[in-house]
């Protein structure tokens, strides 16, 4: 599949399977997935500066990371060279300001491509058992009923203005998809978007 020349950003619910869809979509197209989870917890552990130490305040604090750091570090991945093609984002868009931010943080990297934001969406219900009840929940330490109600609280939080926003830029598309399926359903309907 040839995604080349193309910025693809999943955001969605806890539990709605963003890392699996990216992870899935990064093998068949070969662009790299980035995770800004992970590009924090390494910061935390292996940068000694002001920025790492501000992520391993972040997570003894069980917090968010400032939205301001946050496209900081975005900007630093995206200007590598392993992007210039094209990116898979793992999560993405999380607050009205990131959001607004992002065409910024693109333009700072000098990247000029397409994007297109992939919403995968699912009842409240089907975060808490993919995480919490169900059989095959993934349960974390932090996802408790309070830990998942909180995160998905988080999400949903001006949700609509992240969406206006997204649908008022001219060159992103967003396309939303059922996440509430067999992964491989929602992958088809992802890939279909996608061609």
């Amino acid at each position: 599949m040839d995604l080349k020349s193309r910025i693809v950003v999943f955001i969605g619910p806890e539990g709605s399977d963003k890392t699996t869809m990216a992870t899935m979509l990064s093998k068949q197209s070969r662009l790299p997935r980035i995770t800004t989870g992970d590009i924090i917890r390494d910061l935390a552990k292996n940068d000694t500066g002001p920025l790492g130490e501000e992520c391993r305040t972040m997570f003894a604090a069980k917090g968010y990371l400032s939205g301001e750091s946050l496209l900081k570090i975005l900007v630093q991945r995206f200007c590598q060279d392993d992007v210039t093609e094209g990116l898979i984002l793992d999560g993405g868009m999380r607050t009205l300001q990131e959001t607004r931010a992002f065409r910024s943080v693109l333009d700072q990297a000098n990247l000029k491509l397409p994007l297109t934001v992939i919403h995968l969406q699912i009842p409240y219900w089907t975060s808490y058992l993919r995480l919490v009840f169900g059989k095959n929940a993934r349960k974390r330490p932090d996802d408790t009923l309070s830990g998942v109600f909180g995160r998905l609280s988080k999400f949903h939080f001006q949700l609509h203005d992240r969406i206006s926003v997204i649908q008022e830029q001219p060159d992103w598309e967003l396309r939303s998809v059922n996440a509430n399926k067999e992964i491989e359903e929602v992958y088809q309907e992802v890939l279909r978007w996608m061609i």
